[in-house]
């Protein structure tokens, strides 16, 4: 995937983020509450809540984006850098190819995703990134 390809893919943070449901939809979401596996989406607070207690669980909870105030469209647009290039990318690049102002979250995504990419390296043959940008979001959901 080329950057006009991915620009056109994920061009928003809505898109991103409904990109970013329907990876997670496909693993479906377990309750921290009560271990129920079926829950209701609540389109107004971009949650889900359990069928069974109504404990609600955010669209991050429970991934490696948990607990990041960054967006999903920064998020994306540093798994498409950190796929298309060999030699990988500095947290301080990062911070500065994103146009990002603050250093520590961005090290602590950063570091996050290398993470993410190493412990799968192994088990997943990378065809292009759009297979590892797939590889990545499975990782997301299970933290």
């Amino acid at each position: 995937m080329n950057l006009f390809t991915f620009t056109v893919h994920f061009k928003d943070e809505i898109t991103c983020k409904k990109h970013f449901k329907a990876q997670r939809d496909k693993h479906g979401v377990v309750c921290k509450k009560c271990g129920h596996k079926d829950h209701y989406w609540k389109k107004d607070k971009w949650s889900y809540e359990c069928k069974s207690c109504r404990f609600r669980t955010s669209l991050k909870s429970g991934t490696i984006m948990q607990h990041s105030n960054l967006s999903y469209l920064v998020w994306y647009k540093a798994m498409f850098l950190m796929s298309t290039t060999k030699k990988g990318f500095s947290a301080k690049e990062m911070q500065r190819q994103l146009g990002l102002k603050r250093y520590e979250p961005v090290w602590a995504m950063v570091h996050k995703i290398r993470k993410a990419k190493g412990d799968r390296d192994d088990k997943y043959t990378l065809e292009g990134m759009m297979k590892w940008m797939k590889v990545t979001l499975k990782l997301l959901h299970q933290r």
